[in-house]
């Protein structure tokens, strides 16, 4: 198959192997792709390649990415390609994502085919981290000879280690009945660990990352879900597959098992994440599945100059990669070059900065970006990075401190220093003060970390109680929250989460001027989610006078503790990840996939080590045998890390250190000039364009999005825009408990069992959605409110089942993509039979009245899911349906609408508006929403002393 003319017209700077990548259609390939090989515009154009010819449809292709950020530019540069050639197919329905995130939404569509519930929560770094926690003396049980699980000798020690070890069993697919098996008590000790955190997990309704994967490789293994997979993915394409795992790699093949069709695309040189589990013999070894398989390399770079090019292309192949009889067993045999056709001004684009000191090095850094800017070399300080192997505090403090000392802006969000934020510091310190944190409240004072802890919250406090004194409205707020905590009797009960608290404290000063710059408040928002993080996984819902010591102490000696002393990072806004006029500071990892004009690396004195024990202890129970040998996976590592970070440059790369480099830098720092002794008259004759980054189109729903802020423009504000976490949301959990038990009866109709549902099973079912609604924090409903949500399920399920066989699809996902943002939904059910089909949504709430304004709003977006359904499908739903499933008879339960294409198009341009609204961030509110809203409403305190309620 040849590459569409229309696609040779529009890009006729491709390269030989760019278009015999485009041009492979069938069957299995691999391409390594070097640094600056525009890999990118090649799986761009590839995948067009595909849908001109008609090889395929959008939905039939799956595109895998390392990271979201990755995905949502690698959409739109999809959509905008398509547009350019004229492509006319819904490019929404490809399905481009991370594995984690194409893993989730596979599974919650055959979630009834795993251990998994309705509202299942995975699990991130903390939280998993928390779930030990909270079941640790079934996990890891008690301690032993001064040690837990033989090996830790502290709890949270035992936490960690323990972590990382399953991890790396689920990832590794090991049976833990082998570790059982083995003659090690530790082995034995970890496997047993291992197996009660499993059945933890699923008993709880969770899921870890590792576990999304292994769960959905055995769906892939189930014959009749497996076949529905990988039979929805034609194409399959994966790019950074350098950094896949044993489990990744398995669930991938199994995807693209039906025609062969995958394409992996990568590069082993920038293999960096061997602590998440990664293998470059993923990407090296990928040829051994097929009997036949292709292999390109992309090997001309576009983005750097070629003194930069060929600098780091000699340092990578200075290495010994050899073994064996193999000169090159863990490296493809490559050679970078830079772009044939460019041509390269001469002038100093690699040389060196050498600092007597830190602080020496450090000035002489800020001295050199002060001069690109002063000569206008640079735009801008967002055209230089400087990237090490850690920017914390520690080490990235001199650095930042030194351009702050040349008036130059540095930005780190990710230095962990969200504590030393002034509205994070007096949110601390007005917990403290009511919670009763200080002097002798707060108990014995063990060990560096938490000492550390109660002189930063005293700190806070002092801070506070200067600035915010008596008679202060925020201290007369917390000296009323304190007298109703200390006061409470035996028995007594408080309706109040410490969220309740939060959200009376930021209608206060400072915190309502705070919120006001958005930064500011999204670090609030931070703070609302750890708040609900806590409740959830240390089990307080409301304080008591029996638990309110005992939350106090959890609050602080462990789960703050937890968090100040591992650093959290500060919000990073997707919109604007490089803000202007600051000199970026990022880790090595963090810098992947990305590339600056000036590029300083840093770290080339620091003895960097390469995680090994956990291989060591369970290589032996791999499915496959050690492939890189141990004593050189350090090297390897090292060469890598160091490869990726100078390959980020394009204009200029600069290498500082205070100490002699470790040998391995030999080959690209011997020679090299020293700042500031190089040929600066050449470089104040250069001049680095500033380049616009495109600004990603974002994602709305009609429910979660248009719907919220419709009600109230404030609580989209807070609630979705800024991602405050709710305290508690009881009108939620009523009605996605009606939804959800519907949703697993219609599960059932669907796999052929509806003649084993009855009462008893349904009441099952219902209870399980109960049970998972309240596991993930929510606020329960009361006996009543219950045995209403039941009666409407059965009243539906007794009214309905009739219709069961003409069930087609169960939450179906719709979108359409516009002009400046992407619109999805979700149809709860669509039902067909002779040739018809029909969409259903519910309810759960009484039929309004004929005129209601809601009726509309819900016919508009009904007849917007049914056009997106036409344009898919080819088929025009005949019947657009609402069913209030709080009516007990189906006549009146049930509304039918037309279809009405006037209607699609008004629907469209209301759309349009409300997203321009959001857009442009018109939060203000005009019109007050519904009274019970605001009675229900976090934010009614706030909104009262705005003075918007009375």
């Amino acid at each position: 198959m040849a590459i569409a003319d229309l696609i040779l017209r529009e890009f006729p700077e491709l390269n030989q192997e760019q278009r015999e990548v485009i041009n492979h259609t069938e069957g299995s390939l691999r391409v390594i792709a070097g640094p600056g090989s525009g890999k990118t515009l090649v799986l761009v154009v590839r995948v067009l390649n595909i849908l001109l010819q008609g090889l395929a449809q959008p939905r039939e292709i799956l595109l895998c990415t390392f990271t979201e950020k990755a995905a949502f530019e690698l959409r739109d540069r999809l959509s905008l390609t398509a547009k350019k050639l004229g492509y006319q197919g819904n490019m929404s329905d490809l399905l481009v994502g991370t594995i984690h995130g194409i893993c989730n939404d596979f599974i919650l569509r055959f979630r009834h085919r795993t251990p998994l519930g309705n509202n299942y929560e995975v699990l991130d770094e903390l939280t998993q981290l928390l779930f030990i926690f909270d079941y640790f003396d079934e996990i890891v049980g008690q301690e032993g000879n001064g040690k837990y699980l033989s090996r830790w000798t502290s709890r949270w020690g035992a936490i960690e280690g323990a972590r990382s070890y399953f991890n790396k069993i689920t990832e590794e697919l090991i049976d833990p009945v082998k570790l059982l098996e083995f003659d090690d008590p530790f082995v034995q000790a970890i496997g047993k660990a291992y197996q009660t955190y499993e059945n933890k997990l699923f008993d709880t309704n969770r899921v870890d990352f590792a576990h999304l994967q292994k769960l959905f490789l055995q769906l892939l293994e189930d014959t009749e879900a497996g076949t529905a997979l990988a039979g929805r993915s034609r194409y399959v394409m994966v790019d950074e597959y350098q950094d896949t795992n044993f489990v990744q790699e398995q669930l991938l093949l199994k995807l693209a098992r039906n025609g062969r069709n995958i394409c992996v695309v990568g590069d082993e040189d920038q293999s960096l994440y061997r602590f998440r589990g990664a293998t470059v013999r993923n990407i090296l070894e990928f040829p051994h599945h097929f009997k036949t398989c292709q292999t390109i390399t992309l090997s001309a770079n576009y983005r750097s100059h070629s003194k930069i090019v060929n600098a780091y292309d000699k340092f990578m192949s200075s290495w010994d990669w050899s073994g064996g009889s193999k000169r090159d067993a863990f490296r493809y045999n490559k050679s970078i070059i830079p772009d044939p056709e460019g041509k390269f001004t001469e002038y100093p684009a690699v040389f060196a900065i050498w600092g007597e000191n830190r602080k020496d090095e450090a000035t002489r850094f800020a001295e050199l970006i002060g001069f690109l800017k002063l000569h206008r070399v640079i735009e801008d300080e967002s055209q230089v990075a400087l990237l090490l192997h850690s920017v914390r505090l520690e080490h990235s403090g001199d650095y930042i401190k030194a351009l702050e000392a040349k008036g130059i802006p540095a930005f780190c969000p990710r230095a962990r220093g969200y504590f030393e934020n002034e509205e994070i510091q007096y949110m601390v310190a007005c917990f403290a003060v009511f919670l009763g944190y200080y002097g002798r409240l707060r108990g014995e004072i063990s060990g560096r970390s938490l000492q550390e802890l109660a002189n930063y919250v005293d700190e806070c406090i002092k801070a506070l109680g200067q600035n915010y004194p008596h008679p202060h409205p925020l201290a007369d707020c917390l000296q009323k929250f304190t007298i109703e905590i200390s006061e409470l009797g035996p028995g007594d009960t408080l309706d109040r989460r410490l969220s309740d608290y939060f959200y009376q404290l930021i209608a206060h000063e400072p915190f309502c001027t705070f919120i006001k710059n958005e930064n500011r408040g999204r670090n609030l928002a931070i703070f609302s989610q750890l708040l609900s993080i806590f409740q959830n996984y240390y089990h307080y819902t409301v304080i008591t006078e029996r638990n309110r010591e005992p939350l106090r102490f959890h609050f602080f000696h462990s789960f703050l503790r937890l968090l100040y002393e591992g650093g959290i990072n500060e919000y990073e806004d997707p919109d604007q990840p490089f803000p202007k006029g600051h000199v970026q500071v990022m880790t090595i990892h963090q810098a992947k996939g990305l590339e600056f004009p000036v590029v300083v690396v840093g770290s080339l004195a620091v003895q960097l080590p390469s995680p090994k024990d956990i291989d060591r202890t369970l290589g032996r129970f791999y499915s496959r045998g050690q492939f890189e040998p141990e004593d050189r996976v350090t090297g390897f590592d090292r060469m890598r890390l160091h490869y990726v970070a100078f390959s980020r440059a394009e204009k200029i790369l600069v290498l500082t250190t205070t100490d002699q480099p470790k040998p391995y830098f030999n080959p690209i720092w011997q020679g090299l000039p020293q700042w500031p002794y190089v040929e600066q008259d050449i470089l104040k004759s250069l001049f680095f364009r500033l380049r616009s980054r495109i600004v990603l189109k974002k994602t709305f729903s009609f429910t979660s999005d248009l719907k919220v802020y419709e009600t109230c423009p404030r609580q989209y504000q807070f609630f979705r825009y800024l991602e405050y976490t709710p305290s508690r949301s009881a009108e939620f959990f009523f009605g996605a408990l009606v939804h959800q038990t519907i949703e697993d009866i219609h599960r059932w109709a669907m796999d052929g069992k509806a003649e084993t549902l009855d009462q008893y099973k349904i009441q099952d079912l219902f209870h399980l959605n109960y049970q998972n609604l309240l596991k993930r924090g929510l606020r329960p409903i009361g006996p009543k409110q219950r045995e209403e949500a039941l009666l409407q399920v059965m009243n539906y399920f007794n009214q309905n089942r009739s219709e069961f066989p003409r069930i087609i699809e169960t939450e179906v996902d719709v979108s359409v993509e516009k002009d400046n943002y992407i619109l999805i939904g979700k149809v709860d059910l669509l039902l067909g039979g002779d040739g018809k089909l029909e969409i259903l949504d519910f309810k759960s709430q009484p039929r309004p009245a004929e005129y209601d304004d809601r009726i509309f709003s819900y016919y508009r977006q009904l007849c917007t899911y049914a056009h997106i359904l036409e344009t898919r499908d080819g088929k025009l739903p005949e019947r657009l349906m609402v069913y209030w499933t709080a009516e007990p008879k189906k006549e009146d339960a049930l509304m039918i609408f037309p279809y009405e294409q006037s209607v699609v198009d008004e629907a469209g341009a209301h759309f349009d508006k409300v997203v321009g609204c959001i857009l442009n961030k018109e939060f203000k509110l005009g019109k007050l929403p519904d009274k019970n809203v605001c009675k229900e409403c976090d934010l009614r305190t706030y909104c009262t002393r705005q003075g918007d309620l009375q």
